[in-house]
């Protein structure tokens, strides 16, 4: 019984004691993730501090950023974070084991932006971190619901929820979930459905905080409906069940990405169609030389202007000869949607021949490159849309191919030559 009580005295002991010490690391990894963000050159930290008594701190934290547009100025804002010391920390979302636990409050400088709004981004937004043992960061944002009427019109916007980690500086994860938005007017309504994105990337290279981060993982994006509707509760516009993957792979220093977009039904002006996707596919995209082309693009983003310098371009020239080398391609895999008068469809092929890139000069490219495409539509559908005139024009062009109520075209681009349905377009 006694050693009982010895160890539980001295877990006490060191409960009280160990916030003193883990401070000192809480600060120390702040000032690294500050030192981080000013290294990227679209931001600027003017000024931090942070101030230290035994179980709990504060930080401020003064921050401007750059828009490199001549006709916008620059956000300045101050960061304000409430700590508190590990290793026992109580917070809203419950008791945590953690080295820190962070509160912040946004305030903005010299910006002209309405009172009502700065109100809500202090009062409505929520932001909090938690900094683990192994300092991951754990954040959180919470956005409350909002009801607003004015003059008549009203805007309710659901509450909001986001949980994101980022390990070890180089896997990002987690989710965002909103619940959607209605206004009404006296003239029309508005509504957007449930809304939910979720990302998992791990750092192939680059750095996340410099913004010139390669990454490989997915991503995911879904939004129930947009819906407009007038006065008589008739729809304007619908577009449900939306969706957007995409999802990138790693294969020895060669990147392949995937992006899908789908929309299950779309309604318009007595339109009706459905089943409407896209599918993306960018293969062999060599990753060292993607790495180098961010590394360009982040030094010149602060000012725009030497994009266009001989040097800048020059080097652009050089590194994208370094990703035709392994012969990347961007292909169309589906570009289709199912009408009330038949099924839409399109595909593409384009790939880029290094031989015909001539590094002296970048316009080269487009001699280089190399198209192959093909398509078809029902004839009734243009009938219904009232542009069966313009199509005729094409038919006779020769541009697309009219067969059984059937339209379909075929193009490929070769060496600066363009052809359509095997007839030779001067250019």
């Amino acid at each position: 019984m006694k050693k009982l009580f010895i160890i539980i005295l001295l877990l006490i002991i060191a409960g009280l004691i160990s916030p003193k010490f883990i401070g000192s690391v809480v600060e120390s990894e702040h000032q690294s993730v500050v030192n981080k963000l000013n290294d990227n050159q679209a931001i600027t930290v003017n000024s931090t501090s942070i101030t230290r008594s035994w179980f709990t701190g504060k930080a401020e934290t003064e921050i401007t950023i750059s828009l490199q547009d001549e006709g916008l100025e620059n956000i300045s804002f101050i960061v304000e974070e409430n700590l508190a010391f590990g290793p026992v920390i109580f917070t809203d979302e419950g008791v945590e084991f953690a080295l820190s636990y962070s509160q912040a409050s946004i305030n903005f400088k010299e910006l002209l932006i309405d009172e009502e709004i700065e109100t809500f981004i202090n009062d409505k937004i929520h932001f909090s971190g938690l900094l683990t043992f192994s300092k991951d960061v754990v954040a959180n944002i919470v956005v409350d619901e909002v009801s607003k009427e004015i003059d008549g019109n009203k805007v309710t916007s659901a509450k909001a929820f986001g949980h994101f980690t980022l390990e070890d500086s180089k896997r990002l994860y987690g989710d965002f979930n909103w619940s959607g938005l209605t206004a009404k007017t006296s003239d029309e309504s508005f509504t957007l459905g449930k809304l939910q994105f979720s990302l998992d990337q791990t750092l192939i290279t680059g750095d996340y905080f410099q913004g010139t981060a390669i990454s490989t993982g997915k991503f995911d994006f879904s939004l129930d409906s947009i819906a407009a509707k007038d006065t008589d509760n008739n729809a304007v516009f619908s577009l449900d069940d939306i969706l957007i993957n995409a999802v990138s792979a790693l294969n020895d220093d060669l990147m392949t990405v995937t992006m899908k977009y789908r929309a299950g039904k779309v309604e318009f002006e007595g339109q009706k169609l459905e089943d409407a996707n896209l599918t993306l596919l960018v293969s062999d995209l060599n990753i060292i030389a993607m790495q180098e082309i961010n590394t360009i693009l982040a030094e010149i983003s602060v000012d725009g202007a030497g994009m266009f310098t001989p040097d800048v371009m020059q080097r652009l020239t050089t590194l994208i000869d370094k990703l035709l080398v392994d012969k990347p391609v961007i292909e169309v895999e589906d570009f289709s949607v199912k009408t009330q008068q038949g099924d839409i469809a399109s595909s593409m092929h384009i790939s880029i021949d290094e031989n015909l890139f001539d590094t002296t000069n970048i316009m080269s490219i487009i001699p280089a490159i190399k198209v192959d495409a093909k398509g078809k539509a029902p004839m009734p559908f243009f009938d219904e849309l009232g542009v069966a005139p313009m199509v005729d024009l094409y038919i006779e062009e020769g541009y697309v191919v009219l067969k059984e109520d059937e339209l379909s075209f075929i193009v490929n681009f070769a060496q600066g030559s363009l052809k359509i349905n095997d007839r030779v377009i001067p250019m």
